[in-house]
């Protein structure tokens, strides 16, 4: 039998976020660690993205002009966002109850912006394990 590699699943990152250059800062990140990563910069890509595909985990702003991270969640159903991992990545400030609220329906944490490579470092352990 001839010498066969087998390789590990390809983990897949999906970054939804109106700011360029925070996707492909997060992007570069991620596929240093040879982890598959595709960023959308609108909302309505973002939710395509999720219908379309399965991805280990999901970073989603919630400011995005037209078609916001909300509009996302409030798209999928409850039983769709319990099944991602969902990471919430903003610069919006929310108080605890609104912070609640988002774990309630499914969403795994809430990151403030700007974010440290400490941070998706802990979110790459956590989540993307192989």
């Amino acid at each position: 039998m001839k010498n066969m590699k087998y390789s590990m699943p390809t983990m897949k990152v999906l970054i939804i976020d109106d700011n360029e250059s925070i996707t492909e800062a997060v992007k570069d990140f991620f596929e240093f660690e040879n982890i598959e990563c595709k960023t959308v910069n609108e909302g309505r890509d973002g939710i395509s993205e999720i219908e379309n595909q399965k991805f280990d985990l999901i970073l989603l702003d919630i400011a995005i002009p037209s078609f916001t991270g909300v509009d996302i969640l409030n798209e999928l159903k409850r039983e769709r966002i319990e099944n991602q991992n969902i990471i919430i990545f903003t610069a919006s400030v929310f108080n605890s109850e609104q912070i609640n609220e988002f774990l309630e329906i499914g969403v795994k944490e809430v990151l403030t912006k700007p974010i440290s490579l400490d941070k998706l470092e802990y979110i790459k352990q956590k989540y993307l394990k192989k």
